[in-house]
């Protein structure tokens, strides 16, 4: 049979499309990207926000449309498998994203029964479907913060990590398969190993040691103590100097709000310790505007925040009312269009902040991986300062073969750099 898949939502979702294409792939059906050819398109569903239930909602009913067969899985049906199953009674089925390895049940009509929490494993099948270039490895599942505007942890369930041993055998068969960047993700990275008597040190540490040049990148660090303990490991180049913390606001009341850890200072502080040891750095953040405690004055706090931070990488996302989350009760009394507004002054404060950086890079030579070519003589790469999908990127002017090549940068924009083939 032929299958598509239409894969919504954050790189962890991704890692669970891999699978479900993995698991059926051996079972002897033929992955493809052609929707028009597809017997049955798999829709893997986000739900983490209003949008993105609207999006996966628009997506199904598209698909149905084209008359195909489909089967909803994910985080949506975590969320609400039954109000999905009214919406959509002609799909085929429904799996939550537990039941991953067990896609091929539904394409048979079966109804999986998911008893307890899921933990993919090095063994578990997987059809990478990123770049050949690199990859994401995700070290653990769920999440056991309480941020209370974010409904994750009754979606995925509670923080559980990976042995250390197995990710360093998948990490290790990566290399070997010609990867040369793995980006290891989880819901809050920082606490890997705090389940299982293990921590990220000893993680970062081993893979370090048994691999020889595959570069690691990690993303989703909770700004905590705890990265402080791991800035000495970043005096090996293949553990990238870069810091993707998700702060989120600065004002100390609306911190307090959100349930974060901290303050504006405290994260000021713990910025410049990461610049203070180790060698040119690369931070990457979001940031929440429309908070239901944050006035004009608590905006103006995270604008003039930002412009000290000087933060490389920033993605603003505009607050969602989710019901469930600790904030529903507080209601949504910042009007859409002031969302709209701050979310445009935030982004022109850092545009200008992400232009001045990248044109102090103009002149350097940087190791890049290739990820593809765009057209002909034009070929779009990645140096260390910028992750996969959520960042710009480098675009080389000339003939360059990958995985890895050496670039000058000539040209800087507001996000993405231009550079030629050394």
């Amino acid at each position: 049979m032929k299958i598509g898949f239409i894969s919504l939502g954050c790189a962890k979702a991704l890692v669970d499309t891999e699978i479900m294409m993995g698991v059926l792939k051996r079972a002897g059906h033929s992955i493809t990207p052609s929707l028009e050819e597809a017997e049955v398109v798999v829709i893997n569903t986000c739900a983490f926000l209003k949008e993105a239930r609207k999006e996966s909602e628009e997506t199904i009913r598209e698909v149905l449309k084209a008359d195909k067969r489909v089967v909803v899985a994910g985080c949506y049906v975590n969320l609400a498998r039954k109000a999905l199953e009214k919406k959509f009674p002609s799909a085929l089925g429904f799996l939550e994203t537990e039941g991953v390895e067990r896609i091929g049940e539904v394409l048979r009509g079966k109804t999986p029964k998911i008893h307890g929490l899921y933990l993919p494993t090095r063994e578990t099948p997987r059809l990478i479907s990123t770049p050949p270039a690199w990859a994401y490895v995700k070290i653990s599942e769920g999440c056991s913060r309480k941020c209370t505007f974010c409904i994750i942890p009754g979606i995925r369930g509670p923080y559980r990590s990976r042995p250390v041993e197995d990710i360093v055998r998948e990490v290790k068969e990566l290399e070997e398969g010609g990867f040369s960047e793995v980006n290891l993700i989880s819901q809050d990275t920082v606490s890997f190993g705090a389940d299982r008597g293990e921590s990220l040190g000893e993680l970062l540490e081993a893979l370090l040691k048994k691999t020889e040049r595959i570069w690691i990148r990690l993303l989703y660090l909770y700004p905590s103590g705890k990265l402080l303990e791991i800035l000495p490991l970043f005096r090996e180049p293949r553990l990238l100097p870069y810091f993707d913390i998700p702060f989120q606001h600065s004002h100390p009341g609306v911190l307090r709000a959100m349930g974060r850890p901290w303050d504006g200072e405290k994260y000021l502080e713990l910025i410049e310790e990461i610049r203070r040891r180790v060698k040119d750095p690369t931070l990457r953040t979001s940031l929440i505007v429309g908070f239901p405690t944050e006035g004009p004055g608590e905006f103006q706090h995270l604008k003039g925040w930002l412009k000290k931070a000087r933060i490389d990488r920033v993605g603003v996302f505009k607050y969602s009312r989710e019901r469930g989350s600790g904030a529903y009760p507080l209601g949504d009394p910042v009007p859409e269009e002031e969302k709209e507004k701050r979310l445009g002054e935030l982004m022109e404060v850092q545009e200008e902040i992400s232009r001045e950086k990248l044109r102090s890079m103009v002149g350097q030579e940087v190791e890049v991986v290739v990820e593809g070519r765009v057209k002909e003589g034009i070929y779009f790469a990645r140096s260390r300062h910028f992750a996969p999908e959520v960042d710009g990127g480098i675009y080389v002017l000339g003939e360059i073969k990958g995985p890895r090549a050496k670039v000058k940068i000539t040209h800087a924009h507001s996000y993405d750099l231009e550079a030629q083939p050394l």
